[in-house]
């Protein structure tokens, strides 16, 4: 089996592992029994759980990404297409709910590291699809936007105010289910006041 085989397929049963199990509970030598591995093979791809896991969280954000993306440019309005973007952020999350609970083991000052490149290159997608949006609702007639790029920044660092309100006031990095719901009604009748705010009256 080839280098880059052996590193996805490790990628794929913890998946399975940390999906079906959680991350805690999961130890690198269980991950290494399911591929009748060495862990010393497993050890030379990924030095600790933590590094596969950042990889596990790349892996899983980029899986659904394509039908995400195409969803949203098959929506020809704006506001259902916000709104989509937003209930697909949080299905997201209720789907891998197992998998991401692991980040309620770090608190949101002292994230590691090795989850930095990929917290920053979901955030890059997550502004690219809002910019979308906001191209949409203008090449329709429906928004005036002097800047798309830099209203869908706007627009996605107050969603993220939504988040750190939530974490000034609690001492996990991650929210719950039944938190994550509520947090998205908020943010659906947030959007729906920001995107009036760009109607064409």
């Amino acid at each position: 089996m080839a280098q880059d085989q052996k590193q996805e397929a490790i990628i794929t049963a913890a998946v399975k592992r940390f999906a079906h199990f959680g991350v805690t509970k999961t130890t690198m030598a269980e991950i290494a029994a399911d591929l009748s591995f060495s862990k010393a093979s497993l050890y030379y791809y990924f030095p600790d759980k933590l590094n596969l896991f950042a990889a596990v969280l790349q892996t899983i954000a980029e899986s659904g990404a394509r039908d995400h993306d195409e969803e949203l440019k098959n929506e020809p309005d704006p506001f259902k297409a916000m709104f989509t973007f937003l209930q697909k952020r949080t299905d997201f999350i209720i789907k891998y709910d197992k998998i991401l609970e692991y980040l309620k083991t770090f608190s949101r000052q002292q994230a590691p590291p090795e989850l930095l490149p990929v917290f920053a290159q979901l955030r890059k997608r997550e502004i690219q699809r809002v910019t979308g949006i906001m191209h949409k609702g203008m090449k329709a007639g429906i928004f005036k936007i002097k800047d798309p790029k830099k209203t869908a920044e706007l627009f996605y660092e107050f969603l993220e105010g939504f988040r750190f309100t939530f974490h000034a006031t609690n001492a996990n990095f991650f929210p719950d289910k039944k938190q994550f719901q509520a947090i998205l009604k908020k943010e659906t009748e947030f959007s729906l006041i920001f995107l009036n705010g760009l109607t064409i009256k």
